[in-house]
């Protein structure tokens, strides 16, 4: 390994779940680790409390012992051990709470070499950078009197970890740098908010909007690391397009974003894996609507989206609106189908409504009762079966199991429409999603073909009701809808078709484009993707309504057709085939500051 260059990658989402590029960092850090061993290096934030239970600390090898006690003076403290996932990256957690009062200073640096205008930042600002300060001065101390090698590659993600790479550029020492940008932080505040940045793009003064909407202290930062890295890359070529606008920097490597489709099921399994998943849906189903009314289970479709908390980038709005019509364009056509929507957005909550509670307490006591009686229910059919009895219904069950059969049904029976959310939210009255359904006409009436159900909580496997981690969810519905408006690359319709199910997403996503770049089958696509780029909401509507009316009314068989669909267009970002980006990008770096240096 002595020709090997030191990797040390660093962003907030090591061993810190927050968003998509945690699953990023962890599902391809086996092939990382293969190609530079001992030599890798993960680095992200020490959090007490939630630190400790994605990582494991382990003594220090000699280099870091050295690196320490050449800090120790400066108050930087740092945590080596690995990270609690199946590669175990060696991992570095670093303590910044003593930077905070180094700030002052760093932020005069920043202002002073690269123009970054942090005058009037809030500590969300603050923090990340703090974290990047202490990296910096942590990757800095390895290299100097740690391994002292002259191939240090450090790859920042995000403007988060911005500081890290403009600290380093700062030293006499010699790194080679990557910068990714998973999204703009000027193109996600902008969706945020509604506008439409896209039909407008090259005519957008950067600098000036970031100035006008309050984001100017996290967009300098995030471009003035995009201008000073070796080599800058982003994660599809749509965001690539914004950032060569918003930075004046085209990037020099895309690095799509895959998965380790080792970890996921074999195409004999998607089957049987979707039909384990549904019958705890059905069951929640039963439990959530059945006090009220019933409906046929097994002519019911679930579609469901995830994600955060925004309403125009993630297409919740477009999804409402195309519920909407498909619910009216079902009941005109008087159908039989029931589809029940899962919107499966995390929201302040305080906890499972007490009613579902009583529901499901209900319906698990009747599961029990059932359970217990099935032996003499079996001994007792099948000696109807073969002339000792007839076949009597209330001698086969019991009059006892009949009488408390009854007196259940009536205990599980509840007034009014089943409600719209899962969880008491902490503003249910004002909440924009449950306002849309309101709007919309999707009050989970009985005679509705479309029933929705806002699950406010994450898909962790111990929320109190489902208590399915999202991928079971995912496994166990029949279509994932994703129609986002801003989404730099999409990582849940292509965790969808490594699962086996079908989903849509949309051309302004990176994952989407790259499909249509790679070519759509013209019928049964697996994942749909809808047009976006044209602005044109109305005609969106139209297309995903389209295509929920045309999955609803597919059979089995072509469902199952979709389902192997979506799983073979996943496997063309599998991190085996596109895992090379990265390393052509680290390639790049080291060339690029070696001939600096020269």
């Amino acid at each position: 390994m002595s020709n090997t260059p030191y990797l040390f990658e660093v962003s907030w989402e090591v061993a810190n779940k927050v968003g998509g590029i945690y699953t990023v960092l962890e599902s391809k850090s086996a092939l990382i680790k293969s190609k530079y061993g001992d030599n890798y290096f993960l680095v992200g934030p020490y959090l007490p409390g939630k630190s400790e239970s994605q990582f494991i600390e382990k003594a220090m090898p000699s280099f870091l012992v050295s690196a320490q006690k050449d800090l120790a003076s400066e108050g930087v403290i740092f945590h080596y051990g690995t990270w609690l996932i199946d590669s175990e990256p060696q991992t570095i957690l670093v303590e910044f709470g003593n930077e905070f009062n180094n700030l002052a200073g760093f932020k005069t640096e920043l202002w002073d070499r690269y123009g970054v205008d942090s005058l009037f930042a809030g500590y969300d600002y603050d923090e990340p950078v703090a974290f990047s300060l202490a990296a910096g001065k942590l990757i800095e101390s390895v290299k100097r009197v740690g391994i002292k090698k002259d191939d240090v590659i450090v790859h920042t993600h995000e403007w988060l970890t911005g500081g890290t790479l403009l600290y380093l550029k700062g030293t006499n020492l010699n790194f080679s740098t990557v910068f990714t940008t998973h999204a703009t932080f000027l193109g996600r505040c902008l969706a945020s908010a509604g506008i439409n940045f896209y039909a407008e793009l090259n005519s957008i003064d950067a600098d000036a909007k970031a100035s006008e909407i309050g984001i100017k202290a996290k967009h300098s930062l995030e471009k003035a690391t995009a201008l000073n890295a070796d080599i800058f890359t982003t994660v599809s070529s749509i965001t690539g397009k914004e950032a060569e606008v918003f930075f004046g920097r085209k990037p020099d490597v895309i690095l799509p974003n895959g998965l380790n489709m080792a970890m996921f099921p074999k195409v004999e399994d998607i089957t049987e894996i979707h039909r384990e998943y549904r019958k705890y849906l059905r069951k929640f189903a039963q439990y959530y609507f059945f006090p009220h009314y019933s409906f046929d289970i097994e002519k019911t479709l679930f579609y469901f989206i995830l994600g955060r908390y925004e309403v125009y980038c993630k297409g919740i709005d477009l999804f409402i609106d195309a519920l909407a019509g498909l619910n009216q364009k079902l009941k005109a056509k008087q159908s039989d189908k029931t589809i029940i929507a899962l919107f499966c957005i995390p929201a302040g909550n305080s906890g499972v409504k007490s009613q579902l509670i009583d529901s499901k307490s209900i319906y698990q006591s009747i599961s029990q009762i059932i359970s217990y009686n099935m032996d003499n229910v079996y001994d007792r059919l099948l000696r109807a079966y073969v002339g000792e009895h007839e076949f009597d219904i209330e001698w086969i069950l019991g009059k006892d199991f009949l009488d408390k059969a009854v007196q259940n049904q009536r205990r599980l029976k509840q007034s009014g429409n089943p409600p719209l959310v899962t969880h008491d939210l902490w503003d249910e009255e004002h909440d924009e999603i449950l306002t849309m359904f309101k709007q919309k006409g999707l009050e989970n009436n009985e005679s509705d073909r479309i029933k929705v159900v806002f699950y406010p909580t994450y898909l962790s496997g111990g929320d109190g009701l489902l208590n399915l981690q999202f991928y079971n969810v995912m496994a166990g519905s029949h279509l994932g809808v994703f129609p986002s408006f801003y989404e730099p690359w999409g990582y849940t319709p292509l965790e969808a078709g490594a699962l086996g199910v079908a989903s849509v997403t949309t051309d302004l996503s990176g994952y989407g484009l790259a499909l249509k770049e790679l070519g759509l089958k013209k019928k049964l696509p697996g994942t749909y993707v809808i047009n976006r780029s044209m602005f044109d909401y109305n005609q969106e509507k139209e297309e995903l309504l389209s295509i929920l009316y045309e999955y609803t009314i597919l059979d089995s068989d072509e469902r199952m057709a979709l389902r192997l669909n979506a799983n073979a267009q996943a496997k063309n970002y599998d991190w085996k085939l596109l895992v090379k980006h990265y390393f052509e990008a680290h390639k790049l770096a080291l060339s690029k500051s070696k001939a600096c240096v020269a």
